[in-house]
């Protein structure tokens, strides 16, 4: 009995779902004054809440990839299932 199909592709694509971002960040400028440090302090913890939000962003794409791949996995298990549930009943075998 044939299956539904080859889940290989989907599987690949579930890997590619999606892309992860940068955290990769320039340096922050600095300067001697206090107004320059001011900025700077500011500045710093600007990147730091966008590096914390991208991670959180990335380990979400990482468990979409993960999901996704396992659907596919599901899949593909259901249907080698069903082919041997078909091909152990009634004594035809089918190729």
């Amino acid at each position: 009995m044939a299956i539904r199909g080859d889940t290989t592709a989907g599987a690949q694509a579930a890997h590619s779902a999606s892309m992860h971002l940068s955290t990769d960040t320039p340096e922050i400028p600095t300067g001697s004054d206090t107004k320059s440090t001011a900025i700077a302090t500011a500045l710093q913890a600007i990147v730091d809440t966008g590096k914390a939000e991208t991670t959180t962003y990335n380990t979400s794409v990482d468990q979409l990839r993960q999901g996704l791949a396992a659907a596919a996995d599901r899949i593909t298990a259901a249907d080698q299932q069903g082919a041997a549930t078909v091909n152990q009943s009634g004594g035809t075998t089918y190729v």
